[in-house]
């Protein structure tokens, strides 16, 4: 942030943006700040990553996808490839064959990497790949695909079957900057993808998944890290715990109360914090400034300039909401040592207090049900009267540990723990447990001693 004079509101952009009126506003997010890709409406809602992955492999191969599989026209475009065939029967038993091996269920089978490329997607799957391309990807990054996406085929039915495909346009994706918050998962993402496209089938397989957990990651610990707003440390992982699928749980279990019994509150809370980051960033700066940023520009300036301007701001919004008594609303009373700073969770406060029992509280859970659902669908299980619970398969780890172990042979059990939770994933004793019988029944571990310093895991490739 070296350069950086002032820090001044643009008072006449934000009643552009916000639709200011006497009496009323639009709570508008993701123009000045992109934090998430998010509408506060579930019309368009994605929870299901089917169409996220083909979107987000053509995304990183500059391809694009003019209409829609069709698999029948396929098949004549493959046999057309042979030309004259022997016999009357031998067409029909090559397109059986082709049909066969290579469409399941009308799809494309996955039989090499450039066929994801076909998976079809809506625009909403493409907006959810294009967030997760902006956060975590970059060109070292694309280098690699050029290299593994284009690379030569050997079996002779494979490039036949591939030349038969529909020509894929090239495109160069204009990607919107959202604000990665969390720079050390995205060097996470970068070492698990580099690794996981260097094993090719591994990566056919599993990049969904992949997606869908750094997706999960991300976003829960950026509800985390949002609610301590300038004491969130931005280097490593909030503690949140997992159950695993197969495993029974209780009240009393560590998984249970700091699993997504903690998280759901804190997800609660994230449209505020996008409306509120949306205000304080129309300061035209060039810059997406989070929480923490703003907190050590306001210290390197005069904080009383800077306090008066966020009180304005303040008064402008409340005066707007005129549903809400405001003599009822009661701040925190929070003290970030910084009097500017302090007016930003007096701001904050005021918009989550206009959301509750509201007109506009419909919208406030939209916006959050775009995560939630998502959690509901893939990394959760109901458990009865306990609700829904933090979930992890067997599949899910195998696939971490693979990921975890990276080139490696093998490696030391308690190190692999550390880096499942240098990923977000925290189990707690019983859990752990649990997935050492894993390793034993798949014939995984590897004991010097019953020590945790003295027990391997060996490598699942």
């Amino acid at each position: 942030m070296s350069g950086i004079k002032s820090y001044n509101l643009d008072f006449e952009k934000i009643e552009t943006t916000f639709k200011f009126k006497d009496s009323g506003l639009t709570h508008s997010q993701g123009n000045q700040f992109k934090l998430l890709p998010y509408a506060a409406n579930e019309k368009t809602l994605v929870s299901n990553f089917n169409g996220v992955v083909g979107a987000f492999s053509r995304i990183i191969c500059n391809k694009e996808l003019k209409s829609e599989f069709n698999f029948t026209e396929f098949i004549e475009d493959v046999t057309d490839e042979i030309g004259e065939f022997e016999g009357s029967n031998s067409k029909e038993v090559f397109k059986d064959m082709i049909r066969t091996m290579f469409i399941d269920k009308e799809n494309l089978v996955d039989f090499d990497i450039k066929t994801i490329n076909y998976i079809t997607s809506t625009n909403s799957d493409e907006k959810i790949a294009r967030f997760l391309y902006s956060i975590f990807f970059d060109e070292e990054l694309k280098s690699l695909v050029v290299k593994h996406y284009d690379r030569n085929v050997e079996n002779i039915l494979y490039k036949l079957v591939l030349n038969a495909l529909p020509e894929l346009k090239e495109k160069n994706y204009i990607i919107d900057s959202y604000k990665c918050y969390l720079p050390f998962i995205k060097e996470l993402f970068t070492k698990d993808f580099k690794f996981l496209i260097e094993n090719e089938e591994l990566y056919k397989t599993s990049l969904k998944r992949v997606l869908e957990y750094y997706y999960m990651f991300y976003v829960s610990q950026l509800a985390i890290k949002l609610s301590k707003f300038e004491k969130a440390d931005l280097t490593k992982p909030e503690v949140i715990y997992y159950t695993l699928g197969w495993e029974s749980t209780s009240k009393n279990r560590t998984a249970y109360k700091f699993g997504w019994e903690l998280l759901k509150n804190n997800v609660e809370s994230l449209f505020s914090h996008a409306i509120t980051l949306e205000f304080l960033n129309h300061h035209g700066l060039g810059e997406q400034f989070g929480y923490l940023e703003l907190f050590d520009l306001f210290n390197s300036m005069d904080e009383n300039e800077v306090e008066s301007q966020i009180e304005l701001l303040y008064q402008e919004y409340t005066k707007r909401i005129t549903d809400k008594d405001w003599n009822d609303f009661k701040e925190k009373g929070r003290d970030s040592g910084n009097k500017a700073f302090n007016k930003v969770y007096e701001l904050f406060e005021a918009i989550e207090y206009q959301f509750n029992k509201s007109s506009r509280s419909r919208a406030n859970e939209a916006y959050r049900n775009w995560y939630i659902k998502f959690v509901h669908e893939n990394f959760s299980k109901k458990r009865g009267s306990l609700g829904y619970n933090l979930n992890l398969n067997e599949e899910d780890i195998i696939l971490m540990t693979k990921l975890c172990i990276n080139n490696n042979d093998k490696l030391k059990l308690n190190l692999l723990f550390d880096e499942f939770e240098k990923r977000g994933m925290f189990f707690d004793r019983d859990s752990k447990i649990k997935i050492v019988q894993l390793y034993e029944k798949l014939n995984l571990l590897e004991k010097k001693s019953d020590s945790g310093d003295a027990q391997y895991v060996k490598s699942v490739l």
